[in-house]
């Protein structure tokens, strides 16, 4: 689609999901919910627990079963709302949306300093 017609990632989840999305943000309020778009494909995603974070750290810090994509794949699942399931199942997809699970855990900058 030319970039001209195309539809904005919020145009495209308002039409897509409509109400369901309204009790959607109202479940997980006051935190925000996340949308990943891949070319037409969207996923809704709630917010990452603290036990869910950790799980993936562990995953990634392993490297184990898989490191990155193993631990994306988990948060991924774990947060999934609602979406097009070809974001999770197929392989092209996955990768695109693989590279906006960094994006999800960003919840709020934090700094530290030992005086």
């Amino acid at each position: 689609m030319p970039k001209e017609i195309e539809k904005s990632t919020e145009e495209l989840i308002k039409e897509r999901y409509g109400a369901k999305l309204d009790e959607y943000k109202k479940q997980y309020a006051p935190r925000k919910l996340c949308v990943i778009r891949v070319e037409d494909k969207t996923a809704i995603l709630r917010p990452v627990t603290a036990t869910e974070m950790g799980q993936y750290s562990l995953m990634i810090a392993s490297g184990d079963n898989g490191g990155l994509d193993v631990a994306c794949r988990y948060l991924l699942n774990a947060l999934w709302i609602d979406g097009d399931n070809c974001i999770r199942d197929d392989e092209e997809y996955f990768i695109s949306a693989m590279l906006q699970v960094q994006n999800v855990i960003e919840l709020k900058k934090s700094s530290f300093l030992r005086l």
